[in-house]
C-alpha cells in the first residue's frame, strides 16, 4: 500500500514537471517569435509606418463568400478577430484626427 502510493505520487509529479516544461517551452517559443507589447493598447497604433511613405498602402482583394465557406470555424474566428482589431485601429486613427482638427 505504501509502495503504491509512493510510486503512484512519484508518477504524478514526473508527469506533471514534465507537462510544465513542455508548457514553458512552449510559452518561451511563442514570446520569442511575437512582438512584446508593453500594453495591450499598443495594438491600436501602427508606430512602425511613418506619415511621409510616398508610396501608397496596397490592399488584398475582399474575400468571397464561397471562399468564407471553405474555411474552418477557428479560422474564421482568427479572421473575425484580427478584421475587428484593424476596425478599432481605424476608428481610433480616425478618433485622433478628429481630436487634433485634421479630419
Amino acid at each position: 500500500m505504501f509502495l503504491t502510493r509512493f510510486i503512484g505520487r512519484r508518477f504524478l509529479a514526473v508527469a506533471a514537471s514534465a507537462r510544465s516544461e513542455s508548457t514553458t517551452a512552449a510559452a518561451a517559443a511563442a514570446a520569442s517569435t511575437a512582438r512584446i507589447a508593453k500594453n495591450p493598447l499598443e495594438e491600436f497604433f501602427e508606430f512602425d509606418r511613418s506619415q511621409d511613405e510616398d508610396k501608397p498602402v496596397v490592399y488584398g482583394r475582399g474575400w468571397k463568400a464561397s471562399e468564407l465557406r471553405l474555411k474552418s470555424w477557428d479560422d474564421l474566428q482568427k479572421l473575425w478577430y484580427v478584421l475587428l482589431k484593424e476596425k478599432n485601429m481605424l476608428m481610433t486613427q480616425r478618433q485622433m484626427l478628429q481630436a487634433q482638427n485634421m479630419m
